[in-house]
């Protein structure tokens, strides 16, 4: 283990990350026009199952949202939807929020809608929101329409917006979701989607008692495995409990240079007895340079994929991936991190040539210096780490609230 690493377990002790002190957030909601308060705005933590619509007087009070960094979602017809970073446990009085009115809306901006978008892109939009897993064929988008598409001018980026909240069931793990679509962008040219959003959940209800009971088992089963399982035992120093080895991945582009197909053979006075073919074959330096390291063991890639892939053959512990500063927990790493989840198979469609009993695997990429862990596991700035493999695929489907607590961790 590293200096930095042992360092790191030795701060650990004193860091407050088991708090789940609940907390409440109440304030009124106003025009920022003529001050007059906005009756019934919507108002909610996002990606949980906290929130009201405000009374007629603007006010609203949200009860026992979760300890830490939140997003307080407030929306208003012909208003801008504001998003609030706050935290509940810091809060000495009620909130006064003013919403602007929608610019936009207001003047009357166009942006150019491709006329046949829906009939062309809904299906790639279904796969890559909503999710191709045994539980995303249970969601149901019930308002598909008020989705619209827009191309860049070279066609090489595809942008999906909406013209109000999308509505989710998700029949599966029985909740039902409102998702305030903020963006949804697809680049052909990398193969690559973002997209980032406010969703808000609310429990389906029923009186069938076996139907509550699967509900309760597919959220366990959703949830052990996730991100938010993974960066809640990473906090918790827990990843041998949990299941989860982690490794560091190098990833390097694959670098080409050609050689005889049947090399020149001399004898020992050194004259030619074989001269070398005319014909050539392609050899991967980076690959060569990287097999020749005892540490590292290479990892299979697509035979298109543009790079090459190597562990390191020593495991990680949680101490080398995150660091504490100011009492906050923050993903910290270099190149890749490499995750097997041990204790469930990867679904058969997306195995590696279709082998069964494969654990979970997932790739993480850190896209900015470092991103911000809350104690619930959930990530301040979704958009700061880049999911790969296993979670790449996990979306709508398997999409938990960050105040769902399993029975057992």
């Amino acid at each position: 283990m590293s200096f930095k690493c042992i360092f790191k377990y030795s701060i650990y002790l004193c860091f407050p990350l088991l708090s789940f002190a609940q907390r409440n957030i109440e304030g009124r909601v106003i025009s920022g026009d003529d001050r007059k308060p906005l009756s019934f705005a919507n108002v909610f933590i996002s990606n949980s199952t906290k929130g009201q619509q405000a009374d007629d007087k603007g006010r609203f009070k949200l009860t026992n949202v979760p300890a830490g960094v939140l997003d307080l979602v407030v929306s208003f017809i012909g208003y801008e939807t504001i998003s609030i970073k706050i935290k509940a446990d810091t809060l000495r009085k009620p909130l006064l929020i003013m919403l602007s009115p929608d610019v936009i809306a207001l003047q009357g901006f166009t942006i150019k809608r491709l006329k046949n978008g829906f009939e062309r892109y809904y299906p790639l939009f279904k796969e890559h929101f909503l999710g191709r897993t045994a539980f995303s064929e249970s969601c149901i988008l019930k308002n598909p329409k008020v989705l619209w598409f827009s191309l860049s001018d070279d066609e090489s980026e595809l942008t999906i917006k909406a013209e109000e909240p999308l509505e989710i069931e998700n029949r599966a793990l029985g909740y039902t979701i409102k998702y305030q679509l903020e963006e949804f962008k697809y680049s052909f040219s990398q193969n690559y989607v973002s997209y980032y959003g406010f969703p808000f959940f609310q429990e389906m209800t029923t009186k069938n008692d076996k139907k509550l009971l699967k509900w309760h088992e597919n959220r366990e089963k959703a949830y052990f495995g996730s991100p938010q399982h993974f960066f809640k035992s990473t906090i918790n120093y827990d990843w041998a409990n949990a299941g989860y080895k982690v490794y560091t991945m190098l990833r390097e582009e694959k670098r080409f240079f050609l050689v005889p197909l049947f090399p020149e053979i001399k004898d020992s006075l050194g004259n030619i007895i074989q001269h070398a073919s005319k014909q050539k074959k392609e050899i991967d330096s980076t690959d060569i340079l990287l097999s020749k390291d005892f540490w590292l063991h290479k990892v299979p890639t697509p035979k298109r994929s543009p790079y090459v892939q190597y562990l390191r053959k020593l495991h990680l512990d949680e101490n080398c991936i995150f660091e504490v500063k100011e009492h906050n927990a923050l993903l910290n790493f270099e190149n890749y991190l490499y995750i097997f989840y041990e204790r469930e198979f990867e679904e058969p469609q997306f195995a590696n040539l279709g082998k069964k009993d494969a654990p979970q695997v997932s790739i993480l990429t850190l896209l900015e210096p470092r991103a911000q862990i809350e104690s619930t596991g959930h990530l301040i700035s979704p958009l700061a780490v880049l999911f790969e493999g296993h979670w790449g695929i996990e979306k709508m489907g398997e999409f938990l609230p960050i105040d769902f607590e399993p029975e057992s961790f």
